[in-house]
This record gives structure tokens, C-alpha cells and sequence, in this order.
């Protein structure tokens, strides 16, 4: 980023030198980021960070199919969840929320069971944010292929922590996130499948081949891609992560912790615990006074 700070000034669609030489770095990004999930430069989007990937998955596809069934889960994001209410709210979609008991994911079988005649999205996150826990995405892109249903995954907690091919996956839409992988905040990206129109939600320019208008940080995009060329780096670290992780949950189970979804597959970079007797919100304040971030 620094070697590139002094070239970013100029905006990336001018055709003088300054936007070439611009429009060059951003297209370098972007061929970064598809290479650590598998895919094609052409079929990235880049955008703001994981939260307008994630709506713009969400939304993208349903905004010219009116009142549809949408299925998801209990443990969303917000950056999931939330467009997901807008629909319900706005436009009468239907939709359905698939439990996670005690942090254990639904099968697909399970998901299956959930689709009706007028079932066209099933949205998903692959890592769970609080937990860390492990939905089975390619098994439910598999039911939803078999069904015809649109399956979009928020993969922006599972990239470098689990290895990402979106070929393998066979998710429609897959949304990832710069600064969960050690880059830059301001920077995201949703893969597209070849041949599946969305509708932009930011109007006002042809920007991102008419998917997502605005000046792109181009910056912070190639920050992005830098960080997506150590992937393989962050995942051969893993194993070591999950040594710290399981010693860390041992010592606090001694002290009475209970390990939420610890029965769950799960992430190595996430534990959460809940210790009895205190409220979680004083535990993290006390902490903080001895130097713990939590």
C-alpha cells in the first residue's frame, strides 16, 4: 500500500495516464483476490468491505422476483440479518430461520425440508462471527443446485481460516471481507457466478461492469489483494492457532468457564465462554484493565 499510495490519486475509470496507471493497480487487486478463492478476475465485485457484499448478494439477485421465500439462519450477521428484515418488512418476503441448537448447524437434508414452490434464496454464513462454528455450506449449495434455489454464503469470517474454493463450494454468491484476513478496513468483494444477473443497490455510475457504482478505494483494494497473496500463510498457521485455542479453553473450563458450541466443528481463531456469575460485559471491562482485548 505504501509503494502504491503515490499512484491512487487519480480515478481509475479516466482514460489519461494517471487513471491507466490507477485502473491498473485495482485490476492487480482484483486478480489477487480471485486467485485465493479459485476464481475468475471478471467475475469479482469489488466493494466497501463484507457488509455491502453481503447485501448486495442478498439483494442483488431478489430485487426484481417480488414476494419470494427466503431461508437462512439464527446466527446471521447483521450484515445477513438485516437485509433479510428489509425484505420481510418492505416487501413480504416470506422467511425462514433455521435453528442452531447448542451451536450445531442444521444438515442439509434439514434445509431441504424448508423449500416451497416459491423458495428462491437460501443465505448463509460459512464461520459464525461469535463462535466460530461451522455451517456446512457446500452441502447446502449442493440441496440448493438440486433445487434450483440461489445460495449466497458470507464467507467473510472463513477466508484464511478455511481453505475457499468457490468451484468447490459451488455457492451462486460468495461475499468476502478485506480486514478479517489482515487487511485493510473499507475493502471488500462478492464473487458472482458466471451468468447470474444482479441488480446494483449503489446507483449512480457503471462502475464494477454496472453491479456496484462509485469511485472504488483503490488503495484499500490493494491492500486487500496483498493480503489475500498470504492466504496460504494464514492457513498453514491454523493448526498452531488451535493448540493456543483448545490450551486458552482448558484453563478457563479449570476456572468454571463452559465453552459455547463447543461441541461444534469450529474455526481455530474463536472460543466463547461464559463464566458464571458474571456479567459478560464487566468480565470484558475487568479484563481490559489487565490488558486482555476480549
Amino acid at each position: 500500500m505504501d509503494a502504491a499510495r503515490s499512484r491512487v490519486w487519480a480515478n481509475p475509470s479516466s482514460i489519461h495516464g494517471p487513471g491507466r496507471s490507477c485502473r491498473a493497480l485495482l485490476e492487480q487487486a482484483r486478480e489477487r483476490i480471485a486467485r485465493a478463492i479459485g476464481a475468475h478476475a471478471a467475475d469479482i465485485v469489488l466493494t466497501s468491505g463484507g457488509t455491502e457484499a453481503c447485501n448486495l448478494a442478498i439483494l442483488g439477485p431478489l430485487s426484481r422476483l417480488g414476494v419470494v421465500h427466503v431461508v437462512t439462519s439464527t446466527i446471521e450477521h447483521p450484515a445477513v440479518s438485516a437485509p433479510i428484515r428489509e425484505l420481510e418488512a418492505v416487501h413480504g418476503v416470506r422467511v425462514t430461520q433455521l435453528p442452531v441448537p447448542e451451536g450445531i448447524p442444521a444438515d442439509a437434508a434439514a434445509l431441504h425440508l424448508e423449500f416451497t414452490e416459491d423458495t428462491r434464496l437460501v443465505a448463509v454464513q460459512w464461520v459464525n462471527h461469535e463462535t466460530g462454528t461451522l455451517l456446512p455450506v457446500a452441502a447446502y449449495a449442493a440441496a440448493c443446485r438440486a433445487a434450483g434455489v440461489l445460495c449466497a454464503v458470507d464467507a467473510t469470517q472463513a477466508l484464511g481460516k478455511v481453505p475457499v474454493d468457490v468451484a468447490e463450494l459451488g455457492a451462486d454468491l460468495v461475499a468476502l471481507a478485506s480486514h478479517k484476513l489482515g487487511g485493510p478496513a473499507g475493502a471488500g468483494a462478492l464473487w458472482v457466478r458466471r451468468g447470474l444477473d444482479i441488480e446494483p443497490r449503489i446507483l449512480g455510475g457503471g462502475q464494477e461492469r454496472g453491479r456496484r457504482a462509485g469511485t472504488p478505494d483503490v488503495l484499500a483494494s490493494v491492500g486487500f489483494g496483498a493480503a489475500c497473496d498470504l492466504v496460504s500463510e494464514r492457513l498453514a498457521a491454523q493448526p498452531r492457532v488451535a493448540v493456543l485455542r483448545d490450551r486458552i479453553e482448558t484453563a478457563l473450563r479449570d476456572l468454571g468457564a463452559v465453552v459455547n458450541a463447543g461441541g461444534a466443528a469450529r474455526v481455530a481463531t474463536v472460543a466463547n465462554l461464559s463464566l458464571r456469575a458474571w456479567r459478560g460485559e464487566a468480565l470484558v471491562a475487568a479484563l481490559d484493565l489487565e490488558g486482555v482485548a476480549a
